[in-house]
């Protein structure tokens, strides 16, 4: 898909940031039990700057994930995870608010300022609200009204906030939101299509559970609930900045032609069916803007599967378009999914 060369380069100048997601990774599953697919979800968002949502019933730790990954990373003190009280922020740095059909566009882009108002200046109170925060997490988004969805539209697309005429650009790097359901009702389209990722949460307590596994479960809940292993690892807190430098070199690295989609690659007709038989399973819609957007989700995933195995001599292999399957649904099928697995050779 990528031309080697290119690949290669942009790999080694940045597997500090890889190897740095890798073991951020194997910290946070040592903690959640059966959430592999929602760390590596997590993860990819965080390295492309994609927006990603947890799909899920209430009880399934989506909370817990996206502050433990903020606290790894030193955006969340200890005290957000154990219950013991203290800011819920470092320098605005994480915003998180819970959506409602009642929710008002001022809890979350801020309040004016009554006493400056009656002065005669326009002024937000924005301290601590979504257009300062690095990391952003809405739950239940697709509760929200239209106004709070078209402003969120515009607050994904550009990473900037559009206030009384004034375009200002935001720090955000990671947009993380959950629901309980894709969304249903018409008119949330542009909405779900612009979260590249989903993930499907599901609870562990099921037909069929395995006495071995829900100990593994309350062992690891146990844990996590009670003493979990908080605060971040020396050099941690520089994961955001470092996804900042890696996208910014995507991007002149493409400029420059170094980094190029290569026409002749050997698994573009496997690419092109896998997209097809998607669509044609009604598994997803996958839009233009999905579809060339998902490039950088396999470069993501590449780049982190080779620090995780010690790679050295990259390229782009057919099991590297399983993130499409495990990410990019509208719909979930679990049969239909292990027969495209199938018939193109795509591990699970």
């Amino acid at each position: 898909m990528f031309a080697p060369a290119g690949l290669n380069t942009l790999y080694e100048r940045h597997r500090e940031t890889f190897a740095m997601a890798a073991a951020i990774g194997e910290a946070l599953r040592g903690r959640f039990y059966d959430m592999d697919e929602a760390i590596d979800c997590l993860l990819i968002a965080a390295l492309s700057g994609e927006a990603m949502v947890m799909i899920g019933p209430p009880g399934t730790a989506k909370s817990r994930l996206i502050r433990a990954f903020c606290n790894l990373i030193g955006l969340l003190p200890r005290e957000t995870l154990t219950g013991e009280g203290g800011d819920t922020a470092k320098d605005d740095a994480y915003f998180e608010y819970l959506l409602t059909e009642f929710t008002e566009p001022s809890e979350l882009f801020g309040y004016i300022d009554i006493p400056e108002l009656q002065g005669g200046r326009y002024r937000l109170m924005d301290d601590g609200m979504m257009q300062k925060a690095k990391i952003v997490f809405l739950d239940e988004v697709f509760n929200a009204s239209s106004a709070i969805l078209n402003a969120l539209l515009t607050f994904m697309n550009e990473r900037r906030f559009h206030n009384r005429g004034q375009s200002i650009p935001t720090p955000l790097k990671l947009l993380v939101s959950a629901t309980n359901h894709p969304p249903r009702e018409a008119g949330l389209e542009a909405v779900y299509d612009r979260f590249l990722l989903r993930c499907r949460m599901r609870n562990t307590a099921r037909v069929g559970l395995a006495q071995e596994a829900l100990t593994d479960l309350l062992q690891a809940a146990w844990r996590e609930t009670h003493a979990p292993d908080t605060g971040a690892t020396e050099g941690w807190d520089r994961f955001l900045d470092l996804t900042g430098d890696y996208r910014d070199d995507v991007n002149a690295m493409t400029a420059s032609g170094a980094l190029a989609i290569d026409p002749a690659h050997p698994t573009l007709p496997i690419l092109t069916e896998l997209v097809s038989s998607m669509v044609n399973s009604e598994l997803s819609d996958m839009s233009n803007r999905r579809v060339v957007k998902m490039s950088g989700l396999v470069l993501s995933m590449r780049m982190l599967r080779a620090a995780r195995a010690g790679e050295d001599d990259i390229d782009i292999r057919p099991a590297d378009f399983d993130v499409l399957l495990r990410y990019s649904l509208d719909r979930d099928d679990p049969s239909a999914i292990d027969r495209i697995r199938q018939d193109l050779g795509i591990p699970a």
